[in-house]
């Protein structure tokens, strides 16, 4: 009441106060009409700002071809050709044909255009061009650090910290050049990038999502981020890194693309499903940042029928140590026809390591390691959208990735491919470009040992390449001809040594490609399919009437089923689908002494020569005694057909006859005139038996 008072008694008071908002209004009003009927400035000031705020975040030096000011329907400009330079004859390190920006209305005016601060920023289809250089660094890691001679535009270095409300981009590629290679071969890596950042700049408290499609034409990973805050520059030493809080999430991701990441020996080891990944990064008390995750896949084709997979995975984070990054994987899984496997591995980057240990009930090669499928030759096109689906890392780079030392172990219960099994596999792996190399290892063959160390599969050929190397103690013959052949064709504990070399596993079509050697020992054992003693008998008979003892001959006893090896022994080697000896086979039998020449086909096929020395026991047995014998027979055999069904034949009566010769005792009357004459005859009348 009595301030009203006062104003009624003070009339020239409330005049000056009126004059002076008057005034207030009208220099707003001449400084918004001066900036609006001087968009020039605007757009001058603006370019400065945009272009040392970008200069400074990006640690590369910004410049803009064009920008055109405008103040309806927000204070902003539209900028042509937006480009952040590279070093040298390095491609931009950002370039956008067109961006739009907007500056905050309130600031501009009460500062009377002196503060022109940078509301939003839009860039439309950018392009990021990451640079490996010949010298192993990359162009990203100047971001953050302002370059040696920044720019601002208006040549004024601006007094505060320029920074950005919020910054959009759409339709954006990442494209990855490596000097290193001849003519520094580049691929696109990432595209349809969309993202959403609120408050960058230094001091701010960042945050916003991102889009993108990684080695796929379709969105197809998202990610939601909170920096708290910005850092003015790359922390040095000792000061705090900002706290960050990251969600991560991949939907679909197609292996096949995803492969084009690989090194290339490793292309072939995926052929084709989907994968989830999601993960989370949390900032510990530390300083450092904790990421965990899960993964999943489903329809995964390793190199044969499809499986699906899991795995949880952690990794701790230094950002002043990132080289001795590691990550870990826990709950590996892998599922399918004939394959069921868990374990744990990691991965560490430098020096570049990969650790497994992997274990499971059972794994058949067959299914694992099929050949890949044909594919169609790939259509040459030169289109832009052609060229965007092609996504992968440069090749020189991804070789780079194949030199990674993985090793690891491996425990299975059962190793099957097709009829061909072991149990209670225990190995050490190496995987070296593709190929994995048994360190050291064994399984259970057949109820015999198997060492199996320096065998290795070469996994990047369509058709696997293997080197089997085994070492042989005490295997059930028996068992594995029934397992492959479905007959027990030959008895006994065989032992010994074996070198294969061939490519592929369908064994009928690669047999005939297999070269290598090896040597085998057999001890007790029998050749159920084929009987010596029985082919020998006659044989003898034959050998007797030709010498003139029909009666003795009249005698012989047959002998009995099958054919018993004390002993055997055997070197040979592999090539065109036969084994072939090397040196006679020898072996011990129930007849006598023998040698075997000749070979044995992969397929069973039977091609042998040699003789069996008949004791003077044996034949002597089969007389009854009516002749005896005083040393070894010598008996001509060759052996054909298949180890199924083996044909067993001697020499002729006079081959018989010859052998029976020197053993015959003097006691019989005239031996060698009766023998004479009896081959006489024979050789007269060679068409009659």
């Amino acid at each position: 009441m009595e301030q009203d008072a006062r104003n009624r008694k003070d009339p020239s008071r409330h005049r000056a106060l009126k004059v002076a908002l008057g005034v207030v209004v009208m220099a707003l009003v001449l400084v918004i009409g001066v900036l609006v009927a001087n968009p020039s400035w605007l757009a001058q000031r603006l370019r400065g700002q945009v272009e040392t705020a970008a200069t400074r975040a990006l640690g590369h030096k910004v410049t803009l071809e064009k920008l055109d000011a405008q103040w309806f329907p927000k204070p902003g400009a539209t900028m042509t050709n937006f480009r952040a330079e590279g070093e040298g004859n390095e491609p931009p390190f950002l370039e956008a044909s067109r961006a739009t920006a907007t500056v905050q209305l309130w600031p501009l005016i009460r500062s009377f255009g002196k503060d022109v601060r940078v509301g939003s920023v839009k860039l439309e289809e950018p392009r990021v061009n990451l640079v490996r250089r010949a010298d192993g660094t990359w162009n990203y890691q100047s971001v953050g650090s302002a370059p040696a001679t920044p720019s601002t535009g208006d040549g004024k270095e601006s007094g505060t910290e320029a920074s950005v409300e919020r910054l959009r981009i759409e339709n954006g590629v990442v494209q990855v050049t490596d000097q290193q290679a001849a003519g520094g071969t580049a691929a696109v890596a990432v595209q349809d990038l969309d993202a959403d950042l609120k408050h960058v700049g230094p001091g701010l408290p960042l945050e916003g999502t991102l889009k993108a499609a990684v080695a796929d034409s379709k969105q197809n990973v998202e990610m939601d981020l909170k920096v708290d805050p910005l850092p003015a520059g790359m922390p040095v030493p000792g000061e705090p890194w900002p706290k960050v809080t990251m969600k991560l999430r991949a939907k679909d991701l197609s292996v096949s693309a995803v492969r084009d990441f690989l090194p290339p020996s490793a292309t072939a080891y995926f052929t084709g499903g989907l994968v989830d990944v999601d993960a989370e990064v949390t900032t510990k008390l530390q300083g450092q940042y904790a990421v965990v995750g899960h993964g999943a896949a489903k329809g995964l084709k390793l190199r044969g029928d499809p499986a699906s997979g899991a795995f949880d995975f952690n990794s701790l984070i230094d950002p002043e140590h990132l080289k001795a990054t590691k990550v870990n994987f826990t709950r590996l899984s892998l599922a399918g026809p004939g394959v069921d496997l868990g374990g744990t591995a990691s991965v560490q980057m430098a020096p570049a390591r990969i650790r497994f240990a992997l274990e499971g009930k059972e794994l058949d090669l067959q299914h694992l390691l099929g050949a890949l499928p044909p594919s169609a030759p790939k259509k040459e096109s030169t289109s832009k959208a052609a060229a965007a689906k092609t996504t992968a890392l440069p090749a020189s780079m991804r070789a780079r990735l194949g030199k990674v030392d993985v090793d690891g172990t491996l425990k299975l219960g059962t190793l099957r491919h097709g009829n061909l099994q072991a149990t209670n596999v225990d190995a050490q792996a190496k995987l070296d470009e593709g190929v994995l190399l048994i360190e050291k290892g064994g399984a259970t063959v057949y109820g015999g040992r198997a060492d199996l160390t320096g065998t290795k599969v070469d996994l990047t050929k369509s058709q696997p390449a293997w080197t089997l190397k085994a070492n042989l103690q005490g295997m059930d013959t028996a068992q594995a001809f029934q397992a492959l052949s479905g007959q027990s064709s030959l008895q006994g504990l065989a032992s010994g040594e074996l070198q294969l070399n061939g490519s592929g596993l369908d064994w009928a079509r690669v047999r005939n490609g297999v070269t290598g050697n090896g040597s085998v020992r057999l001890s007790n054992g029998v050749l159920t399919t084929a009987d010596l003693g029985g082919a020998v008998t006659p044989a003898l008979t034959k050998g007797l009437t030709a010498l003139g003892h029909k009666g003795a001959a009249g005698t012989v006893q047959q002998a009995g089923k099958g054919t018993r090896f004390k002993d055997l022994n055997a070197k040979f080697s592999v090539k065109d689908g036969w084994v072939s000896f090397t040196q006679p086979m020898a072996f011990q039998s129930d007849l006598g002494n023998g040698t075997l020449d000749g070979r044995v086909g992969l397929d069973q096929r039977l091609e042998l020569k040699g003789t069996v020395e008949a004791s003077k026991e044996f034949v002597s047995g089969l007389t009854g005694g009516a002749v005896p014998i005083k040393a070894p027979v010598s008996v001509p055999v060759t052996i054909t057909g298949t180890l199924k069904a083996p044909k067993v034949s001697t020499g002729g009566a006079a081959d018989i006859a010859k052998g029976l010769l020197p053993g015959v005792s003097k006691g019989i009357e005239n031996p060698v005139n009766q023998a004479r004459k009896s081959l006489g005859d024979l050789l007269k009348r060679p068409g009659k038996k």
